[in-house]
């Protein structure tokens, strides 16, 4: 699944930021389709969130195969395979330690010690640059290592 599949999931998550639109969205999950076609309405059928039936405005169907879908893809457990790596230049300064530390975190487990190819080769699933990643995870004190630099593991966990 692309990308794009995500976006009327993501359309929808933004319209129900407006507490108007959550009134008008709980309007299209109701029993019944809704009447009127108004402007909050129009938005969930430009969206492709919600359709145009002979009796007003409803839910889409497909909108909720397609979501979940799309939602399994990138939820589950082969979603690294589905997404883009992360590249330290694309993160905001703030984001750069959470984010080194949460792939760190992923790609060691507690208790684990990892030889540097191999933690390489893992971080490499999820970044663009994993001797920066690994170098990082090191300076901000999430990873140790050996004095010649063979092995890692997680340096707040006790190790």
């Amino acid at each position: 699944m692309s990308d794009s599949s995500l976006r009327p999931v993501r359309s929808l998550v933004m319209m129900l930021r407006s507490p108007r639109l959550r009134v008008a969205f709980a309007d299209l999950i109701g029993p019944t389709p809704s009447a009127s076609v108004d402007g909050e309405s129009e938005a969930f059928v430009r969206s492709g969130v919600a359709e145009r039936t002979d009796d007003g405005v409803r839910l889409s169907e497909s909108f909720l195969d397609d979501a979940l879908a799309a939602l399994d893809v990138q939820l589950g457990a082969l979603a690294v395979l589905q997404g883009s790596r992360i590249s330290a230049g694309d993160l905001a300064l703030d984001e750069l330690d959470p984010a080194v530390a949460a792939v760190a975190r992923r790609v060691v487990g507690a208790g684990e010690r990892v030889s540097e190819p191999a933690l390489n080769e893992r971080l490499s699933m999820f970044v663009t640059d994993a001797a920066f990643f690994r170098r990082h995870a090191v300076d901000t004190g999430v990873l140790a290592r050996t004095a010649d630099g063979a092995l890692y593991w997680l340096a707040d966990r006790g190790e």
